[in-house]
């Protein structure tokens, strides 16, 4: 399937040199990623939402690859764009697979592994004057990076005029496939709609606000849907409740003579009817919960980066709050919920290692508790060719978390600890890259929850993360 796609691409290329000029303009892009985990001691941590901490070390080492294929087709004024893109991710050196699963990397090469990334068109309106443009299909998109900033399938439109600039979108995350003239459509449905504002080249701000409404088919409370804390996050829950959320926010940046701050603050409301709630952790389970429940929704998020630049260097101090839920079973959500984000602001716990398919959590929080975040980072340009920078950041959570240990005990912990990450770029040619990076979580006591068989209040373990890449760009 890759060596079809690849030929075509190649065939469309020569044969479009030859069209007239009024045809479209072809261009490729590439972005091979390599991708190396030179040391964990505690691989058994990074399981997307489902890590543990053994008591003493769980080691491993892997390479993998994630290669990503683009083409776009252009009109030569510019007016019609097509963009085709395919990826293949995660295939893991030695990693046996089997059809129909995006791994395989043993004997005899691999198994069905190319993924649709975009396929859309995007033009401009003809009946307008200045830029209105209109995009249709699977694209990336980005409401704010700390709430949705993914691919989705939709219709996003981009209007802008002068310092303003406007943007609208219809999403469909989740379609319910009726056929039965008795069943209600039971979709899930996002709108969009965001003003930004430019007064001068080097400050920008905007308001925006994102509406997501969906219906459940199920109506019976014995059979309810569960929301867990460990899954709780907009992208998992399907059209398995009845959802109407909203989120209404700010974000801006100013650069003032290297002095630079970004911000981002949102509130959160709604409600989602239908539903179950739970406090489970790997068969782990506190309390009862909340039974047939329909949940009223209140949070917050706020984050702020405030630092300056001097010559090469980069000083930058970063800070958010996400709110937490102190009790599930009470009928309020009050801890900020994510749609669909990868978040890299740290190793050990988020996705900024290399391979960026192992990580404890994509979110920007830990369970249903929120999350507090103190970091100080410096970064410095040593040449044309490398880039070092360290960070420090100290993290918590925003509510305790609460659970039971190995020794009956009710324990309460919103400290998950100190970390240290460090990272070198180095360009080998202008498009090819080296880079290494590491982490050290010193975990605190509430990591003490995810333990195995030594929960006793106290954290025994601590992370380290070590990872590179030779990453190709064109």
């Amino acid at each position: 399937m890759m060596k079809r796609f690849v030929t075509t691409i190649i065939l469309l290329v020569v044969f479009g040199a030859a069209i007239s000029a009024s045809a479209a303009d072809l261009r490729i892009h590439g972005d091979f990623n390599n991708r190396f985990m030179v040391y964990t001691n505690h691989n058994d941590w990074l399981q997307s939402e489902k890590g543990v901490i053994h008591d003493g070390t769980v080691a491993e080492s892997w390479g993998e690859v994630r290669y990503r294929l683009w083409l776009d087709a252009a009109t030569n004024d510019g007016k019609v764009k097509g963009v085709w893109a395919c990826e293949v991710g995660g295939l893991e050196y030695g990693k046996p697979g089997s059809v129909g699963r995006s791994v395989g990397g043993s004997y005899s090469g691999d198994a069905i592994n190319l993924e649709t990334r975009w396929l859309y068109t995007d033009f401009q309106l003809p009946w307008v004057t200045g830029k209105a443009r209109l995009r249709l299909g699977l694209q990336p998109f980005n409401v704010n990076p700390y709430l949705w900033k993914e691919t989705i399938m939709g219709v996003t439109a981009d209007i802008a005029s002068g310092p303003l600039n406007l943007k609208l979108g219809w999403l469909r995350p989740y379609r319910d496939e009726t056929k039965d003239p008795d069943d209600d459509v039971e979709d899930l449905d996002a709108f969009y709609g965001r003003l930004n504002f430019k007064p001068l080249p080097n400050i920008s701000a905007a308001v925006f606000g994102l509406y997501m409404q969906g219906d459940s088919g199920n109506h019976d409370p014995a059979a309810y849907a569960t929301i867990t804390s460990q899954h709780y996050e907009i992208k998992k829950f399907a059209n398995k409740y009845d959802l109407n959320l909203y989120t209404l926010g700010t974000d801006g940046k100013a650069n003032l003579s290297g002095f630079f701050v970004d911000w981002d603050l949102m509130y959160q409301g709604g409600s989602i009817d239908g539903a179950n709630f739970k406090e489970s952790y790997n068969g782990w389970d506190y309390n009862e919960g909340a039974t047939d429940k329909n949940f009223d929704v209140s949070a917050w998020f706020a984050h702020v980066d405030v630092g300056f630049e001097l010559d090469k260097m980069r000083f930058t101090y970063i800070f958010w709050y996400a709110s937490g839920d102190d009790d599930g079973s009470d009928g309020d959500l009050d801890a900020f919920m994510a749609i669909d984000i990868d978040r890299t602001d740290n190793i050990c716990i988020f996705k900024a290692k290399y391979v960026d398919d192992d990580y404890y959590t994509e979110k920007d929080y830990l369970l249903d508790k929120g999350f507090i975040m103190n970091k100080l980072a410096f970064d410095y340009k040593v040449s044309k060719k490398i880039k070092v920078g360290t960070s420090a950041m100290y993290m918590m959570t925003a509510e305790d978390i609460v659970y039971v240990d190995d020794n009956g005990r009710e324990r309460k912990e919103d400290s998950v600890g100190v970390e240290f990450d460090a990272y070198l770029q180095y360009k080998i040619y202008s498009d090819l890259e080296f880079a290494f990076n590491a982490g050290y979580l010193f975990c605190d006591d509430a990591m003490d929850f995810w333990e195995q068989g030594h929960r006793d209040g106290k954290s025994d373990e601590d992370i380290f993360v070590s990872s590179c890449r030779v990453r190709y760009k064109f």
